[in-house]
């Protein structure tokens, strides 16, 4: 296993990797699946938290440009999806990753970072060093050479992140990268994300109250396809405070700071 401290991730600039939101919403034959009126993320790992069918997965798939917008915006530092030119230019600027990833298993580690790394547009002369770069940013150098099928699901899964990594984005989306593996694997993804979230706009959905404790610097929080919470983890915790209740750990405090928002909702 390699050192993630020899990883090569390059920080972003902060201010290019600003995501800011307005007015977004996202219709399905007259229902509203999202109403997103006024957010900004700011660099570091935003934990995207939720009820199933709240609308974490159509808010990514939203700011990955994936579904249709009824309107609104999407800038990631001074690119706007506005206009169709500005829309292309955002995507090249992101890295999304779903829930299920269906790659094929007789690929290397290495073909498919280069298979990603020529989606992505970069050039032949040029791929070979993205991928080096994506290989270190998540530790993969000693799997380089072996097939996807022979991984297991904690390192496939580094794998995934390393492809819509290759492009060295300014945001990440990461649908809940930590879910399905163990949890020594999930120890060891949470410190690569921690650590290529630097200078870098990185949103994790996540259930895992623990993602929250040990990865996040901000919380949202949505209902219904609305933002019913954004703020840091403290400021949750403080939330779930006010019910008069004794937290013994952060992971429980964090807990009573999620319900709290719940039960204001009602």
């Amino acid at each position: 296993m390699s050192d993630i401290s020899r990883a090569g991730h390059r920080p972003c600039d902060p201010d290019a990797a600003r995501l800011r939101v307005r007015d977004l919403t996202v219709r399905v034959d007259g229902t509203v699946l999202l109403d997103v009126r006024d957010l900004e993320l700011h660099p570091g790992i935003t934990a995207l938290t939720g009820a199933n069918g709240a609308g974490k997965s159509t808010l990514l798939k939203a700011l990955a440009t994936l579904v249709p917008a009824g309107g609104g915006t999407i800038t990631l530092g001074g690119t706007s999806t506005a206009t169709r030119q500005g829309a292309a230019a955002y995507r090249d600027r992101i890295g999304y990753l779903p829930q299920t990833v269906d790659f094929p298993g007789h690929f290397t580690v290495r073909e498919a970072l280069a298979y990603s790394a020529w989606l992505r547009g970069i050039p032949a002369g040029k791929r070979a060093e993205a991928v080096g770069r994506a290989l270190a940013d998540l530790s993969l150098e000693d799997a380089a050479d072996r097939q996807l099928r022979q991984l297991s699901g904690g390192n496939r899964q580094r794998v995934h992140i390393a492809q819509v990594l290759v492009h060295e984005p300014l945001s990440l989306l990461l649908d809940e990268p930590t879910t399905g593996i163990d949890s020594e694997h999930r120890l060891e993804l949470r410190a690569h994300l921690d650590r290529i979230s630097t200078g870098r706009t990185v949103v994790v959905s996540t259930h895992l109250t623990e993602d929250i404790e040990l990865l996040a610097r901000h919380v949202l929080t949505i209902h219904d396809g609305a933002v019913t919470f954004h703020g840091t983890p403290q400021e949750l915790i403080t939330l779930g405070s006010a019910t008069g209740a004794d937290a013994p750990h952060t992971a429980r405090a964090i807990e009573r700071g999620l319900n709290a928002v719940r039960s204001a909702r009602s």
